[in-house]
């Protein structure tokens, strides 16, 4: 008998299902008028189920969704395909469900217990480098995907490179062009074992280093500076033991503080790594600079538990005030012990999570930042400026805004001048939009709107591709 569809657990303590939708629109709706700047094509991806799922689900395990936007002279068309992994095209020729719980390969299908890259889903980051789109997912190598079609086109091509993970949120050197990741659990496994590497810009590995991290705890993003590297480390611990009694892949230690490691860039993270305890939890890095002795990264953080659907060592599912995150810079003074090294500056009433820069600025100091503002109930778009403290929004009214794309006017424009992309999600129609806003100010009204006849599922991260 098929076996049916269940909810499963999101951010912000919310539950979903599965939309299970490709779509094609060609010519989309448009209110206003579209920046004659905008040619190109913008790419994201999310987790959506194409098969059941078991209960207790979560977003992380969703199949790659992939989904673009062709900007072509004042015109817009929209597509959305699922990425075709081998586990996606197991299940297709099975045509039922033969995997189980996130990263948890003891609840699978006996049939698919030997599927190498098992986890990989490519459902957390649309990423292009040397002129390739990949689906990037931070505990696998990403699969290519075409730009002009969205078909799947196989894994990439990664060189001598050990680790079989890559950071879903890899740093682009904007003076190099290098592509620089890590990866935590870099063997495979729920250990301690990681790997730096980094990619020249046309996609060579050239660095590969190994090293231990404090304990096995989850690192989604992390930050890189002209001189140096930051790594955190949260601390929701993975476990093989768990594993093998079929539990969840995290598990939160509010005991354990978080782990922050600081060392050059040009340095071995096996022995020049300084490890620093810094409170609360982080899942996205928005940039980070070097002044001087002080290296500075501005993130999201909560409390508590913003990863709300796992639960602590005791059982326990955190509270909403807990998950709540709050643009933070926070400073690490290299010049200082480890116990007066590191200082918090929150941004007052900016809360919210997905930060985005002007991406020629990135490892260097810089001015305007952007995130998906969720102060509920006031939502949107926020924009903050680092030299003045001051915050813009863009406020949305039964909606909500997904991850905010900065792309500039022109290669050479000032910075923060250019355009903001976000998608919106409208709650009461059941449909979704996506908003062209002044990165100079989002506060104002959107430029334009790009309208879609039904609503999309959730996407985490994306990027903006020129026409070349």
């Amino acid at each position: 008998m098929p076996e049916i569809f269940h909810p499963f657990a999101s951010f912000g303590l919310q539950e979903r299902m599965p939309m299970r939708f490709e779509a094609d629109v060609f010519e989309c709706e448009v209110e206003g008028e579209i920046p004659a700047e905008l040619q190109g094509a913008y790419f994201r991806t999310g987790g959506d189920r194409q098969y059941p799922s078991l209960e207790d689900d979560i977003i992380l395990n969703g199949d790659g969704m992939v989904s673009a936007f062709w900007f072509d002279d004042g015109h817009v068309s929209f597509r959305n395909r699922y990425v075709q992994t081998e586990r996606l095209k197991a299940e297709r020729a099975a045509r039922r469900r033969l995997y189980g719980h996130y990263r948890n390969k003891y609840t699978d299908d006996p049939s698919v217990s030997n599927l190498p890259n098992r986890d990989n889903t490519g459902n957390t980051y649309a990423f292009e480098h040397h002129g390739e789109l990949f689906m990037l997912r931070e505990d696998s190598r990403p699969y290519r995907v075409d730009m002009e079609t969205l078909d799947t086109l196989g894994e990439g091509q990664w060189g001598d490179l050990r680790s079989t993970a890559l950071t879903a949120h890899p740093k682009i050197d904007p003076v190099t062009g290098e592509w620089w990741s890590y990866g935590v659990f870099a063997g495979g496994e729920p250990t301690t074992d990681a790997s730096l590497h980094v990619f020249d810009k046309d996609g060579k590995l050239v660095r590969e280093q190994w090293f231990h991290t404090p304990f096995p705890g989850l690192a989604h993003d992390w930050g890189v500076t002209r001189e140096h590297i930051v790594l955190p480390i949260m601390p929701l611990v993975a476990s093989e033991a768990r594993l093998r009694q079929g539990k969840p892949y995290y598990e939160y230690d509010p005991d354990q503080p978080a782990k922050w490691g600081v060392m050059p860039r040009d340095g071995d993270p096996a022995t020049d790594m300084r490890w620093f305890d810094v409170p609360g939890v982080m899942g996205h890095v928005m940039n980070a600079y070097t002044d001087g002795d002080k290296v500075i990264i501005d993130t999201p953080i909560s409390p508590g538990n913003c990863f709300s659907f796992f639960a602590d060592k005791n059982g326990r599912f955190p509270e909403m005030p807990e998950t709540i995150t709050q643009i933070t810079r926070v400073v690490f003074d290299l010049s200082k012990s480890d116990d007066e090294a590191v200082s918090m500056h929150p941004v007052a009433g900016a809360l919210g999570d997905m930060p985005k820069i002007d991406d020629r600025y990135a490892m260097s100091k810089y001015r305007t930042g952007y995130f998906a503002l969720r102060a509920f109930p006031q939502m949107g778009v926020g924009q903050i400026d680092w030299e003045t403290g001051e915050l813009k929004v863009y406020e949305l009214e039964g909606a909500a805004a997904q991850e905010p794309v900065f792309i500039p006017r022109s290669p050479d424009a000032p910075e923060g001048d250019g355009f903001v992309l976000t998608v919106v999600d409208r709650f009461a129609d059941k449909t979704t939009e996506l908003h062209i806003l002044d990165g100079n100010d989002v506060s104002r009204e959107a430029i334009a709107r790009i309208k879609l006849p039904f609503a999309m599922p959730m996407a985490f991260h994306g990027c903006w591709v020129p026409r070349s």
